[in-house]
């Protein structure tokens, strides 16, 4: 019978083209001998392939997101048309600190969206990096003996050697490897695209001022679509129990990054003050911002 059997499967074999062959025998190898994989490290490795996915559904609508910034980021900072020059002076918009502070405040915004997408872009493409060499070493340092020290490596806690519980999920395998770039790249990409759609709202209040009814409906449409996004994200929260919570954890992750790497170098220091700086005169160009509205003569102020 069992001869039998053997037959079968060689005859079953022969039969597969050399790539199936190659795939069966690889795998045959990975099962009952050879490196000796753990269900742990198995899993790990269908978590890493998720991962991957992930970040890359992160990284590429943030980069579609930059480039839209990059081309309107400056859109109101422009010489208003003609047709809206002659208006704008007769209803004493000009001089209106409270249009300057709506042009401000845009400006501001779409700074704050390109600067989050940015940087969510980077920490993506840093930690599928890392994922890729992961997939590498994980399995052999382990059948080896080693990555017994976990090391940490760029942002993460880097522990995949170590740790072979099975984890319950992809997110939970992300939050006990790499809970630093996970949290960064869902704040930040959720929060610029909000800074991005109220940056927007402010932009059709500002071009439709001429007609109030329609720019306050067009205003309120864009801000319902960005409170809609957090109550969404708030009632199907995965982790930290909704956006304040994961804004939160986000900012003590990021101290306690640059706190464990001040003497690394001074770049993390500099980090710090630099954001400090940012939110500082953000608040002073709020409370008084100092652009003119447009400046250009008299004799071209009257509609031709």
């Amino acid at each position: 019978m069992h001869s039998t059997l053997t037959s079968i499967s060689q005859n079953y074999v022969l039969r597969q083209s050399p790539l199936h062959v190659s795939h069966t025998l690889s795998s045959t190898f990975l099962i009952r001998g050879g490196s000796q994989l753990t269900q742990a490290e198995t899993a790990n490795s269908l978590y890493i392939r998720s991962a991957v996915g992930f970040f890359n559904n992160l990284r590429v609508p943030a980069a579609v997101l930059i480039s839209i910034i990059m081309k309107e980021m400056f859109a109101l900072q422009a010489t208003p048309p003609s047709c809206m020059r002659k208006w704008d002076k007769e209803n004493r918009i000009h001089l209106s600190k409270r249009w300057r502070t709506v042009r401000y405040t845009y400006l501001l915004l779409m700074v704050l969206a390109f600067s989050l997408e940015t940087f969510t872009i980077i920490v993506a493409t840093q930690v599928l990096t890392q994922l890729a060499t992961t997939q590498r070493i994980v399995p052999l340092e382990a059948s080896a003996g080693m990555g017994t020290n976990e090391s940490k490596i760029g942002g993460s806690f880097f522990s995949l050697g170590k740790h072979k519980e099975v984890h319950e999920s992809m997110v939970d395998f992300l939050i006990k490897n790499f809970e630093f770039e996970y949290a960064t790249c869902r704040c930040h990409f959720v929060t610029g695209l909000l800074s991005f759609t109220v940056a927007t709202a402010l932009r059709v209040r500002y071009a439709l001022r001429k007609y109030s009814d329609l720019s306050i409906s067009g205003m309120c449409c864009l801000l319902t679509v960005a409170t809609a996004m957090l109550t969404y994200t708030n009632a199907n929260t995965i982790t930290y129990g909704g956006y304040l919570n994961l804004l939160k954890r986000q900012l003590e992750l990021s101290f306690k990054f640059l706190k464990a790497r001040v003497r690394s170098g001074p770049l993390s220091l500099v980090t710090a003050c630099l954001a400090c700086l940012t939110l500082i005169y953000a608040v002073l160009g709020l409370t008084s911002p100092e652009f003119a509205y447009f400046e250009l003569d008299d004799d071209e102020d009257e509609v031709k």
